[in-house]
């Protein structure tokens, strides 16, 4: 190229690299059209994250990733989870047939466990990735639920005993309603002969006993006091123990089931950390354009 009299660098001419480049963008666009047109979702998944799909499937560690490539059709991913998912769930229902999914918006899959009353949010599946993404606290107290089970304890087992023997402690309190109300004549009496007032000479004793009978008198008004509140206490404490009770008995459904399932915990979480491999592995690979989709190599 010519040089012009304003340029003192020479422009280099890279019309061939520039329609390589787009030539490679093009041909990723049209791999990717051509898995969906082929519902080659094996294939899809490894135009959508290359180096994912060589590392996971074909244990290859120092696979070269393709996110540019993939970076092309981000706009599209709403479609892309929702067309993913449809085969994806069905295989989920073999294989955690425990979780239930609920599209609420395109491509976005909220993840339940169970199909009973009261059951979890669990998290969400995200079909483009193959992964569960479990809510942090929702998953945590599974996990923790399946320590206290191997001690023969449920995970609210402590603050349901604290609570009922909170409501053991309340229930004395009307229980000791007679006694009170006998001990409160008494004092009553004692005190009306005494007088409410010292006299001049009265001796040291008689007048700490009068502020004993005062004292005790004033703690008995203030148990009856209680006491009057003590069914809304109890009533509002067996709510507790009754949410509480039902949290844990969700935990023993979410437990069996993975133990139907799986046999243990542990076996569970290996199988969602696989999950991604498992399931793509046996996907139908069919191949595609000439070069299998791979490109920018």
């Amino acid at each position: 190229m010519e040089q012009t009299p304003y340029l003192k660098t020479e422009i280099q001419d890279e019309r061939v690299q520039f329609m390589n480049a787009l030539e490679a963008k093009l041909q990723y666009i049209s791999d990717v059209k051509q898995a969906i047109n082929e519902d080659n979702d094996r294939k899809l998944f490894q135009l959508l994250d290359r180096k994912k799909y060589l590392n996971k499937i074909e244990e290859q560690l120092d696979a070269p990733d393709n996110q540019r490539d993939f970076r092309m059709i981000d706009d599209l991913m709403e479609s892309l989870s929702h067309h993913l998912a449809q085969r994806l769930i069905q295989y989920l229902s073999e294989k955690f047939p425990f979780f239930y999914y609920e599209e609420d918006t395109r491509g976005v899959y909220q993840l339940y466990f169970g199909n009973w009353w009261d059951r979890r949010h669990f998290g969400l599946l995200d079909p483009i990735t193959v992964n569960f993404i479990f809510d942090e606290d929702e998953y945590e107290m599974l996990s923790r639920a399946v320590e206290l089970a191997e001690e023969g304890r449920r995970y609210h087992t402590n603050v349901i005993e604290d609570t009922t023997k909170s409501n053991e402690e309340l229930q004395k309190i009307v229980d000791s309603q007679n006694d009170r109300d006998q001990e409160r004549a008494q004092l009553q009496s004692e005190l009306e002969k005494m007088g409410e007032k010292p006299g001049m000479f009265e001796s040291q004793e008689n007048k700490a006993r009068r502020e004993f009978l005062k004292q005790r008198l004033a703690e008995i008004r203030n148990a009856d006091e209680k006491a009057l509140e003590v069914p809304k206490l109890i009533a509002d404490n067996n709510a507790i123990i009754l949410n509480y009770s039902k949290e844990d008995t969700i935990l023993i459904y979410e437990q069996r089931a993975i133990n139907d399932q799986f046999g243990n915990f542990e076996k569970f979480k290996m199988a969602v950390q696989t999950l991604y491999h498992d399931y793509v592995a046996q996907l139908d690979d069919q191949p595609l354009s000439k070069n299998g989709g791979r490109i920018h190599d």
